[in-house]
């Protein structure tokens, strides 16, 4: 039988993601004004970020601060050799603290500051979230989701910097495609959502609104309902990966979180188990994403499932196709591209 599922990641698949990048770069520089240094972040250190995994700027905008904080100057390159040392399963936020932890200590530099930037990075009520956040939803939105006073009075980075990559044409071989009774998608993202907008968006962009979305609103869900922080669940998790596949088949998402995290805990419900002779298409731009779904192949094939997932990494930096490539994905410079081969 023909069974085929695929996963796309969001930004740098889907959408050319200038809002998130723009927003990056612009929050570095606030911060680094507010230190004292004139900052400016460039695209080859935002690639290096991503394709180490770290694709959260609440994250990366937070280690650029540490960075600064420690060396009394902009150079990543230590960061990012201290970031090297950690293994990529690990959650993002843990690995940042070990690595600006290591890298204060061999600098001679109290870490307590640093990491305590990173340990914060995810809290609303500090920056760089706070900044980061009002870029990315507007002044407006971002007071009324969280209640807390405007500071920038500006409109939405997403809406002003973002751009859809999946062309129309396609979009409509994707569609035609789905009415298969044993094809699926999902969009398994990083991007905020339930109670947030920005992985909404990114589907009204593409014009992607029916294929449903594993984003970290679900995992937030299952940290809540579990314990533990939403990282805990998000890719590189095999839970991520593997929410998102059950998704496909329409299933309503607290169920299908549910079964992912059970899954990983031996238990396998009745729909886990008819993904055997499944394969799988995972489209990321980043290695959390290619981990997860391999984590999640491996998962079910230790229970007899027969299963294949076929890594393809989107981009077109070498620094990250290398990244990519490393987590043995085969690299298309574009969506369109990589599609071609299963549409």
């Amino acid at each position: 039988m023909d069974k085929k599922i695929i996963i796309f990641d969001v930004d740098g698949v889907l959408i050319e993601s200038h809002g998130y990048h723009q927003a990056f770069k612009d929050t570095v520089r606030v911060g680094a004004k507010e230190l004292g240094f004139d900052v400016n972040l460039s695209d080859k250190d935002i690639a290096q970020f991503e394709g180490m995994g770290i694709s959260s700027e609440w994250h990366s905008s937070a280690a650029c601060m540490a960075v600064l904080l420690i060396n009394g100057k902009f150079d990543l390159g230590p960061l990012f050799t201290s970031i090297k040392r950690e293994q990529a399963k690990i959650p993002v936020r843990i690995r940042l603290e070990r690595a600006v932890k290591r890298m204060a200590k061999e600098a001679g530099v109290d870490p307590a500051r640093s990491v305590s930037i990173i340990r914060n990075s995810e809290m609303i009520e500090t920056f760089p979230f706070n900044i980061f956040q009002e870029m990315i939803l507007g002044s407006a939105e971002f007071e009324e989701i969280y209640g807390i006073k405007n500071t920038l009075d500006m409109e939405s980075y997403l809406y002003k910097f973002d751009k859809a990559l999946l062309d129309t044409d396609v979009r409509k071989r994707l569609f035609s495609w789905l009415q298969h009774p044993t094809h699926g998608c999902a969009i398994m993202t990083n991007r905020p959502s339930r109670e947030m907008p920005d992985a909404k968006y990114a589907q009204k962009l593409t014009k992607l609104e029916k294929i449903p979305v594993a984003g970290y609103g679900e995992m937030g869900w299952l940290a809540e309902k579990f314990g533990g922080e939403a990282a805990n669940y998000s890719k590189p998790s095999p839970i991520h990966a593997l929410a998102a596949v059950l998704a496909s088949f329409g299933k309503e998402s607290n169920q299908c979180l549910l079964e992912a995290h059970a899954a990983t805990e031996g238990e396998f419900s009745d729909d886990i188990t008819r993904l055997d002779g499944y394969e799988f298409w995972v489209f990321e731009d980043t290695p959390a994403g290619i981990i997860s779904a391999g984590a999640m192949g491996e998962l079910l094939r230790s229970q007899g499932m027969d299963v294949k997932v076929n890594k393809f990494g989107i981009t077109n930096s070498l620094v990250k196709a290398e990244y990519l490539e490393a987590q043995g994905a085969q690299v298309f410079e574009h969506v369109n591209l990589a599609l071609k081969e299963i549409l």
